[in-house]
């Protein structure tokens, strides 16, 4: 294993210091919530719960890479971590993907029952 570049280590701490704050400010009920926000989470609460989770496991897994640059963990625990990781990482993936273009084909039907409506 070879040790983070200056790059890859700073976006490594910024994704496990943003992150956690990113999914505290989207599962806490009070302050201004977006429209888009509200609308996601009322119309397609299974493609917000995904989007958290993808976002939790970047986070595990900047977290296990500042470990192993650290030498906190060994490298072979640091692959077999990446691959337990990484294994939901792509299924939940492949289900974004496709609640994406469910959500995006609602609206795109709502959108275009509001404008032949008027």
């Amino acid at each position: 294993m070879q040790t983070l570049d200056t790059f890859n280590l700073v976006m490594n701490v910024i994704a496990l210091v943003m992150m956690p704050l990113i999914i505290w400010a989207n599962l806490r009920n009070s302050g201004i919530k977006s429209p888009l926000h509200a609308y996601l989470w009322l119309e397609h609460p299974n493609f917000m719960r995904v989007s958290l989770l993808i976002i939790v496991m970047v986070t595990l897994f900047a977290a296990c890479s500042l470990l192993a640059n650290f030498g906190l963990i060994s490298p072979s625990a640091e692959e077999t971590i990446a691959m337990v990781i990484g294994i939901p990482f792509m299924v939940a993936s492949v289900a974004i993907i496709g609640l994406a273009i469910a959500a995006a084909l609602k609206a795109l039907r709502l959108w275009r029952a509001r404008r032949s409506g008027t």
